[in-house]
């Protein structure tokens, strides 16, 4: 199987099985063995859903797990945590590629009222995870911030806006929820809506299928090991975290943004290797765009991944925190991308 790494050092060889499998659908002997990489992992899942698309069509997909409610299939919408940053970062790249906007804009410029340590911070620092905005500080920062109610994102500020800003070592990111959390603030002053999904709607149109997340939301039940082993837990909510974390989605619907992405809806491809933030990548020896995102928090865990050429996406959505889903989301993309050991070895 391969890893986001080894496909990098791939032989360009593999090139002409992705082109020969764009087209397809999934044979018994395809569906056989993303079954069986999907099953041990599900396992460890309340529920645990997979969506494989190719070429704009369901290839196959998988409902598994130890506790399904009967409505926990591949259309019902899950915490998917923090894909989503994957998604604002998307809004961005399409503003500033129409023409509507300059990602080195300091934040400070969109909204005067941010803290003077603001002043030189841009939009492509935060995209990138080089603001130097504060991460969760411990268990009880995210539990605080978890237990927080927000309408917009404006509501969130106060919650980390005024803590000092770290400067991360030259070529280093440091990750921050909170500093997503901001660009979603902004993006609703941006496009001078009144919620975030109205600002992602704005950008994104269609290909936007994903919705904030709330206490009373419908959505599959949330699993959390509180250290007596999983419980099922109501009204556990992301809402404060927006375009952080704080979006719902099916596996349906995120594979299907994968595929807006992929066809090139959603921005243009021909500007992949200056897009913002750290989710996207290009692997010149076998000549592959790809696109990737992991969410997970307790209650749930995702993974988005696009291979661009073959037009392949493969998400991934969970109620638990559970094993990181980025290998079977790599060998389920791998599998239908028409990779084979061999290939992998190369």
């Amino acid at each position: 199987m391969l890893t986001i790494g080894s496909f990098l050092t791939a032989s360009a060889g593999a090139a002409s099985l992705w082109l020969s499998m764009a087209g397809q659908v999934a044979t018994p002997t395809l569906a056989e063995q993303a079954q069986a990489a999907f099953d041990p992992i599900a396992q460890d899942y309340p529920a645990l859903n997979a969506t494989v698309m190719v070429a704009g069509e369901i290839a196959w997909e998988a409902e598994g797990g130890w506790q399904r409610d009967a409505a926990d299939g591949v259309d019902r919408d899950y915490n998917v945590y923090s894909v989503a940053k994957m998604l604002t970062a998307l809004a961005y790249a399409r503003l500033e590629q129409a023409g509507e906007l300059d990602l080195d804009t300091p934040v400070r410029h969109i909204d005067p009222g941010l803290p003077s340590q603001y002043e030189a911070v841009t939009l492509r620092d935060l995209l990138a995870h080089r603001a130097g905005v504060r991460h969760y500080t411990s268990r009880e920062d995210w539990i605080s911030f978890s237990d927080r109610r927000c309408e917009t994102p404006a509501d969130a500020l106060d919650h980390f806006i005024d803590a000092p800003l770290s400067s991360p070592a030259d070529g280093e990111i440091a990750y921050s929820t909170y500093g997503y959390v901001l660009l979603s603030h902004l993006l609703v002053r941006l496009t001078d809506t009144d919620s975030f999904d109205a600002a992602m709607q704005a950008v994104l149109g269609d290909s936007y299928l994903a919705r904030r997340d709330s206490d009373d939301a419908d959505k599959a039940t949330n699993w959390v090991d509180l250290g007596e082993g999983p419980q099922a837990i109501e009204g556990l909510s992301a809402e404060c975290k927006f375009g952080a974390g704080g979006l719902l989605a099916s596996s349906r619907d995120l594979a299907a943004m994968g595929q807006f992405l992929a066809a090139g809806e959603i921005v243009d491809l021909d500007t992949w290797t200056d897009l913002p933030g750290p989710w996207a990548g290009y692997a010149e020896s076998v000549d592959l765009h790809y696109a990737a995102h992991s969410g997970g928090s307790p209650g749930g865990r995702s993974f988005l991944i696009v291979y661009v050429e073959p037009q392949i996406s493969v998400a991934l959505t969970g109620n638990a925190d559970s094993e990181n889903l980025q290998a079977l989301s790599i060998e389920l993309a791998d599998l239908f991308a028409g990779f084979d050991d061999e290939a992998a070895e190369d």
